[in-house]
């Protein structure tokens, strides 16, 4: 009986083993077996995704990745293997919101999407494709499907087509396919229609132009229609075509201008592909045909509005609008390439962006202020405030724009250097007479003395926790954070009393709750412009970063290391609004805005009260020191006050050697100009100064005490004997 159990248990063990060897074997031989078969890596990605084992599921996903596989061949082996494409597309959004396996999938999916583009402009396969337009009925669907998959990368080779095949069916088909495309094909079909010598052909564009129905070709078309070389037939179906997209009799050059508008918008329908990295600018070469020349997205709007305003230019040189377009695009175009990327265009022009800015004079630069304005474009804004510095006086001060005032508007700007500098723009004009807003030059050129580098931070997150962790990495960052809290309106009585805010990072699990965060924050004055950091993860973080795309003020990032939270928040600054606000840039304003403040009080210019600056300029004595502090000072000995007196002789005898003869001097200057403000106590004290003294601080204190004009008994003793 002893012996049948031990049989048995031994039995049941050996059993065990051999499962046990088996299964690791299995596990063993799955990676080499996989390697081989991208085919099975990619169904046991799906699997493992769905059932939710994301060390296998990344496993096989990295496997298939490093195998070599090309991008293109990633999408042929999902489009036309056996899996199903919605059991990918489950796997793939369930993994989005597993942190393992995140960046894994978002990367697998990023290069199926990429490969799936490589296919639809190989130009092989759009020729290929072409080619099958006259064939069966699966070979013709195959064959559009490809093509309209190509978008306007197919229509170079199906207007080549279109001009030179003898082929009629296959000519009708590529003009089919053409009207297809839709708006895809409007921007290479206008570029091409003017260059085409046959008429037949220039006819047929203006037909396919005039169906596909897009208004962004209304200028071409009514230019074709108004060429005098052009065809009688041309030109009427020009015209007609132009009928149809809506377009309205006026101006050419006008039509050009407001499609230039249009493109510095950023309208998202004039963009072919506004998701991708790059757009196409089309031109037409007489013996290559069509050429596209790819830009970053980033600049594409900021480059076709370039070109559409010169050439509206070229029609009317009187354009103003037009001539603003061009200035305000070239230099948003600057600010918003990226690093390392590269202007094929206009990039090796004779001249700056910032030349362009200064050379067609105030009112140009003025509009182009008011479009950044509009746009609350900060670079842009600030921009046009440097060349208005350059241009800008007493007697073009108030050049207005449609009834506005810009300059003065971007006072109110919520973003405080370009309260700055327009306030130094405005004050450097001393003009001669007062206008609406006057009075809130002085104290921001005050404010710019009194406030430092410091810079304000909001935080916004749904969780406690993360509202303080977010707080201290602003704080060790330098940042002074107004406040945190779960919702925008827990804020409201902090924001409303700042001027602007720097800086505002948000963090909310849900999507939804981030949008709504965003518009809760862009109707408050204060924080309609500021940079915006958003916190997301898994498929929020890439649908956020697709949403906010253009919007340069916000930037979406993953929850990350601290070293990483710092240079995202450095990158978002420095796209947003020209990098922070550095203790250097903060010393700068300061000392430009005290010479301001002192031609101001010089001249007595009757637009400004240097009293107002009074109050700022005395807590920047407390705050201020060196050459900054004697700045104060003297700007302090020419208001009629006092306080400034009263401060400014205190301030020089509790100074410094170093400082005190020149602060005396001041206070000299002060009683010589106001007379003596000073309180009994500090005579008492300067007599006491003028018997202690020695050297050049002596020298200084009889300088008071002479301004005084006391009487002179109080300083007889002073002779020797």
């Amino acid at each position: 009986m002893m012996i049948s159990v031990q049989w048995m248990a031994s039995s049941r063990l050996r059993r065990m083993m051999l499962t046990c060897l088996l299964t690791l074997a299995a596990l063993l031989a799955t990676p080499a077996q996989a390697q081989s078969d991208p085919a099975q890596l990619l169904d046991d990605f799906v699997h493992y995704a769905l059932v939710a084992k994301p060390d296998l599921a990344v496993a096989s996903a990295q496997t298939l990745m490093d195998s070599g596989i090309t991008d293109a061949e990633l999408a042929e082996l999902l489009d036309e293997g056996t899996l199903p494409l919605d059991k990918f597309d489950r796997a793939v959004s369930r993994a989005l919101l597993v942190p393992e396996m995140s960046d894994v999938a978002a990367e697998l999916a990023h290069r199926i999407e990429r490969g799936r583009l490589d296919l639809a402009r190989d130009k092989e396969r759009i020729d290929e494709a072409i080619t099958l337009l006259t064939g069966n009925q699966r070979q013709k669907l195959l064959a559009q499907k490809r093509l309209e998959a190509a978008g306007e990368y197919a229509v170079p080779s199906l207007l080549t087509h279109l001009t030179e095949s003898r082929d009629e069916q296959l000519k009708s088909a590529c003009e089919i396919t053409l009207r297809n495309v839709g708006r895809l094909a409007v921007n290479p079909l206008c570029a091409a229609m003017p260059h085409l010598g046959d008429p037949t052909t220039q006819r047929i564009i203006c037909d396919i132009l005039g169906d596909i129905g897009y208004q962004q070709a209304a200028p071409f078309l009514l230019q074709m229609s108004q060429d005098e070389a052009a065809a009688e037939s041309v030109r009427d179906a020009a015209y007609r075509a132009f009928q149809r997209v809506g377009g309205a009799d006026g101006s050419l050059s006008i039509l050009y201008s407001n499609l230039a508008h249009q493109y510095f918008q950023g309208t998202a329908s004039l963009y072919a592909y506004p998701y991708e990295h790059f757009n196409n600018v089309w031109s037409y070469d007489p013996y290559v045909g069509l050429v596209a020349l790819p830009v970053p997205t980033e600049v594409f709007g900021q480059i076709m509005a370039m070109r559409l305003a010169s050439r509206a230019l070229e029609l009317d040189p009187a354009n103003r609008d037009a001539l603003s377009y061009f200035v305000a695009a070239n230099l948003k175009r600057e600010n918003d390439l990226p690093e390392g990327e590269v202007d094929p265009i206009y990039a090796d022009t004779q001249y700056t962006p910032a030349f362009y800015a200064t050379v067609f004079g105030t009112d140009v630069c003025l509009d182009v202020l008011a479009l950044a304005l509009d746009n609350l474009d900060t670079p842009l804004v600030r921009d046009a405030l440097a060349a208005l510095a350059y241009t800008t006086g007493g007697s073009n001060l108030f050049a207005s724009h449609q009834g506005r005032q810009p300059l003065l508007e971007a006072l109110q700007y919520p973003d405080r250097r370009v309260q700055y500098e327009s306030a130094l723009t405005l004050g450097r004009a001393l003009p001669r007479e007062r206008f609406a807003g006057d009075v809130a030059v002085v104290p921001l050129l005050a404010a710019a003395v009194r406030s430092g580098g410091e810079s304000f931070a909001l935080v916004l997150a749904e969780e406690e926790e993360d509202q303080r962790v977010i707080a201290d990495r602003l704080d060790q960052q330098g940042f002074s954070v107004l406040g945190s809290a779960s919702s925008v309106g827990a804020l409201e009585a902090i924001i409303a009393e700042s001027s602007a805010v720097d800086l505002i990072v948000l963090r909310y699990p849900k999507l939804e709750d981030t949008h709504a965060v965003l518009n809760n924050l862009r109707v408050l004055p204060q924080t309609i412009a500021a940079p915006v950091l958003a916190i997301s993860s898994g498929a929020d973080l890439a649908a956020l970063r697709r949403d906010i795309r253009s919007d340069l003020r916000v930037k979406a990032a993953p929850w990350a290391s601290v070293e990483a939270f710092e240079t995202a928040v450095d990158d978002l600054l420095l796209r947003a609004a020209g990098g922070r606000m550095e203790e250097a840039d903060a010393e700068m304003y300061a000392i430009e805005a005290l010479a301001v403040l002192e031609d101001i009080a010089v001249t007595h210019s009757p637009a400004y009260n240097i009293a107002d600056a009074e109050s700022a300029l005395l807590d920047a004595m407390d705050q201020r020191s060196g050459g900054t502090r004697l700045l104060v000072a003297k700007i302090l000995s020419l208001i009629n006050s006092e306080q400034a007196q009263q401060d400014l002789f205190d301030a020089a005898l509790a100074s410094e050697e170093s400082e005190r003869v020149e602060l005396l001097n001041n206070v000299a200057a002060s009683i010589k100009q106001f007379g003596s403000l000073l309180q009994d106590r500090q005579i008492r004290s300067l007599v006491r100064l003028v018997a202690e003294a020695k050297d050049e601080t002596a020298e200084a204190a009889a300088r008071v005490h002479g301004a005084l004009n006391l009487p002179t008994d109080e300083a007889i003793y002073l002779i020797p004997s």
